[in-house]
């Protein structure tokens, strides 16, 4: 084989690999240490490991002293009959270095 056709083979194999592992690394790249890590972890945790990746997360700016800082969260949702779900999430500071995260889909 030519060097180029190898390097190519390469890359493709690499990337095959990562794209297999995101669902196990998901719990290493997303923690609660950050808000929107929290809520990347929380989607996680509810089934969907690879729309953690690439959700898209919007900051609001109403925020709420009691529940915390509002997040518009959109991402694909394979599970619901719609598609793509949109949710609301609120990322609250619990203790040095931690968020607590309540999503819906609101009103």
């Amino acid at each position: 084989m030519k060097k180029k056709t190898k390097i190519i083979l390469s890359v493709l194999a690499l990337l095959v690999i990562l794209f297999i592992a995101l669902p196990a690394l998901s719990p290493v790249v997303f923690t609660a240490a950050s808000e929107k890590g929290a809520i990347r972890h929380e989607l996680y945790k509810k089934g969907y490991p690879y729309q953690s990746y690439f959700a898209i997360l919007q900051k609001q700016k109403e925020d709420n002293n009691e529940l915390g800082n509002l997040y518009y969260v959109n991402w694909l949702d394979w599970k619901d009959g719609t598609g793509e779900t949109a949710h609301l999430c609120y990322s609250k500071k619990t203790s040095e270095g931690e968020y607590k995260v309540s999503c819906g889909t609101g009103p």
